[in-house]
């Protein structure tokens, strides 16, 4: 009989001598995440056309704007200030009490925390003439137009309150809550649906009031001069 050798495959099976190679197997490469959110604006080259990049004064207030602590606290300052404009009670002429006074040496503070924010993001973004300035963003600019009423409000109380009467400027205080939209994105995001949704929903209002007066004029053609003549006066 003859014996049959075992075919010869060049393959060896690994024992526990054999090294392995380390490069033999390559790591798998992994996905870069992608940063979330929309991309910051470049920083122009200057801010004010005098301000540089490396400027301190300006480095300062961007770290400062772009630090989330700052933006809760203004908006905890935001949210103060409309309870304090509802507690503020409204008297004729110059006649007060004690929680007004109060309430008006706060707004002060108010005033100047909301100053200085808006300073700062001048300083940090630049004004207007490049894009991604404090004053192109539309809701800067409604925070902008709120502070600089304010500001001239007060002033013009600081310098004599008899000559001029602040009571119209002061009225603009209430558009001041409409800063939270500014400051929540969420709320932006909703506004501007709204905003966008305005014209379809007065198209929707349009048809319902074209349909609702053609039912009235139904009524009218079909039960005009029904009741008539039929009330009588109670001789009791």
């Amino acid at each position: 009989m003859s014996t049959e050798q075992p075919l010869s495959t060049g393959a060896q099976t690994p024992g526990a001598d054999s090294v392995v190679d380390p490069n033999a197997i390559a790591p798998t490469p992994r996905k870069q995440a992608r940063p979330r959110g929309k991309p910051q604006p470049e920083k122009p080259k200057r801010s004010l056309f005098c301000l540089g990049l490396k400027n301190p004064i300006r480095k300062l207030c961007y770290d400062i704007v772009e630090w989330k602590p700052f933006e809760y606290m203004i908006l905890t300052t935001i949210f103060a200030n409309c309870i304090a404009l509802a507690i503020f009670t409204p008297y004729p002429a110059s006649d007060t009490n004690y929680t007004n006074q109060i309430l008006e040496k706060v707004e002060w503070i108010f005033m100047g925390i909301f100053s200085a924010e808006c300073v700062m993001k001048i300083i940090a973004y630049g004004f207007l003439f490049h894009p991604g300035a404090y004053l192109r963003n539309t809701w800067n600019s409604l925070d902008f137009t709120i502070v600089t009423i304010g500001v001239v409000s007060m002033a013009l109380q600081f310098i004599s309150k008899e000559a001029f009467d602040v009571k119209a400027l002061r009225a603009f205080r209430v558009l001041r809550p409409l800063r939270l939209v500014s400051g929540v994105p969420s709320l932006q995001i909703v506004l501007n649906s709204i905003l966008k949704a305005m014209v379809p929903l007065f198209h929707i209002a349009f048809l319902v009031l074209f349909v609702i007066i053609i039912y009235a004029i139904i009524g009218l053609e079909l039960f005009s001069g029904i009741l008539h003549d039929t009330c009588y006066k109670n001789g009791t």
